[in-house]
C-alpha cells in the first residue's frame, strides 16, 4: 500500500470503500459456502471419499479400472462433441439457406412487381406490424384491465372482432 499514490491511499481507506469490500467479501463467502454445502459436498466429496476409503479390497477399484473409466469418459465426450458439431452444422446450414433464399425471393419479387409496388407493399406490411406493436403496447400498459382485443390498433382502421 506504500507504493500507491497518496490520493489512492486515502480513497482506499475511506469508510465507504472499506464497508463495500467487507460486505462483498461476506456475500461471496456466504454464496461459496452455500455452493459447497448444496452441490460440492453431497455430489462430489462424499461419493469420492466413500470410494477411496472403502475397507474391502474387492470393492476398491484398481488403477487400471479407473484408467479405463477415464478413457471411456474421454471418448464419450469426444463423440458427443462431434455430434454437437454435426448438428450445429446442419442447423446453421438450414438458417443460411432460409436467409439467402428469402433474400433471393425478395429480390425476385422486387424484380417482378417493380420497385414502386414493392415499396407500397413494404409500407403496408410496416403498417400492419406497427399496428400489432401498438396493440401489444396498449394491452401491456392496461395490464388486462380492458377486455377484448380492440386496443390502439383499432384506431388504424381495423378491428379484430
Amino acid at each position: 500500500m506504500d507504493m500507491l499514490p497518496e490520493n489512492l491511499q486515502t480513497l482506499l481507506t475511506h469508510p465507504t470503500v472499506t464497508y463495500i469490500t467487507t460486505k462483498t467479501q461476506d456475500q461471496v463467502t456466504t454464496h461459496l459456502s452455500n455452493l459447497r454445502e448444496t452441490y460440492i459436498q453431497p455430489y462430489i466429496i462424499t461419493p469420492l471419499s466413500t470410494l477411496l476409503t472403502s475397507s474391502t479390497t474387492s470393492a476398491m477399484p484398481d488403477l487400471v479400472q479407473l484408467l479405463i473409466l477415464a478413457i471411456i469418459l474421454f471418448i464419450s465426450l469426444k463423440v458427443l462433441d462431434y455430434a454437437r458439431r454435426v448438428i450445429m452444422f446442419w442447423v446453421m446450414l438450414a438458417f443460411r439457406l432460409v436467409f439467402w433464399g428469402s433474400l433471393l425471393g425478395m429480390g425476385l419479387y422486387v424484380y417482378r412487381v417493380g420497385v414502386e409496388n414493392a415499396g407500397r407493399d413494404l409500407g403496408w406490411l410496416w403498417g400492419v406490424v406497427q399496428g400489432f406493436v401498438e396493440d401489444f403496447q396498449a394491452r401491456a400498459t392496461n395490464n388486462g384491465s380492458e377486455s377484448g382485443w380492440n386496443g390502439a390498433g383499432a384506431k388504424k382502421g381495423y378491428s379484430r372482432w
